[in-house]
């Protein structure tokens, strides 16, 4: 069996609604919502799943559906771009979330400039009070960065500095020198589906992708978004099980085998979240 731990599925988003039970049914059994057969040297196995939220609506209905599964698990937080609407109640509601023995992290959270959505002392405001809900909880953090590098080093690195803080971060999107800075401030780097994107634009993203130490190495899909190669623009949702993609792609880039990898990155998983 291939062991894989998806490390971030918004499973609780819409696109999941009409057909949920169908999914978990996929997920239970290790099927792909598309036919692989030639890739896959062994039936796959879903050895955890993380849930992060994206607001305190988000983060409880994640928490409720951890239930669901063994192998769930939840995080949660205000995601940068929803900052603007958060209320003190929706705070509030994260807080006491992250007390929660199914939540096993903070996210989650960051900084984006990518889109125009919360102001940017907004989201820096909000991400160091995540930062310190999960020092307080002693949960690891998710991180989400996107255009937003210089600003965020400089928090993580302060936090690091002056707390006691570990955790992910998510959808990696940077280039080596990045990757290596979060590696050295303690961060597990988790690679989705751009890392399988076969454009030359990503290509820091797969030197990246080679030299992060095997112990600080995750995978995930970031369902329902950016499904992997072959299927990028083809699928219109990505799910759970794609992960292996993920993982065959870092195998292929590292030169080792897929199940190496899988089992790599799911003990490292379970490392940090169980």
């Amino acid at each position: 069996m291939i062991p894989i731990f998806d490390t971030h599925a918004h499973l609780d988003l819409e696109p999941f609604s009409n057909d949920f039970d169908t999914v978990i049914q996929r997920l239970e059994s290790g099927t792909l919502p598309v036919v692989l057969d030639e890739l896959l040297e062994q039936p796959i196995e879903m050895t955890g799943v993380l849930l992060p939220g994206i607001d305190a609506q988000s983060s409880f209905r994640c928490a409720e559906l951890a239930k669901r599964l063994p192998f769930f698990r939840a995080a949660a937080a205000i995601h940068p771009n929803y900052v603007v609407n958060a209320t003190e109640n929706d705070w509030k509601t994260v807080t006491e979330l992250a007390h929660n023995d199914l939540v096993v992290a903070i996210g989650e959270t960051g900084l984006d400039r990518h889109w125009d959505y919360t102001p940017i002392e907004q989201q820096i405001a909000a991400l160091r009070q995540h930062i310190d809900l999960a020092v307080q909880t002693a949960k690891p953090i998710q991180i989400h960065c996107r255009d937003a590098w210089n600003d965020m080093l400089p928090i993580l690195r302060r936090a690091v500095q002056e707390k006691k803080l570990t955790g992910i971060i998510h959808a990696f999107s940077g280039e080596p020198e990045q990757a290596m800075e979060c590696i050295d401030l303690g961060f597990y780097l988790s690679f989705a589906g751009s890392v399988t994107y076969r454009n030359a634009k990503f290509s820091p993203l797969w030197e990246s992708a080679k030299i992060v130490p095997a112990d600080r190495l995750l995978i995930e899909t970031d369902s329902p978004y950016m499904p992997p190669h072959p299927f990028r623009g083809k699928l219109k949702r990505n799910e759970p099980t794609l992960a292996v993609l993920v993982a065959h792609r870092l195998a292929e880039l590292r030169g080792v085998t897929l199940k190496e990898i899988a089992e790599t990155t799911t003990q490292n998983a379970k490392q940090l979240l169980w």
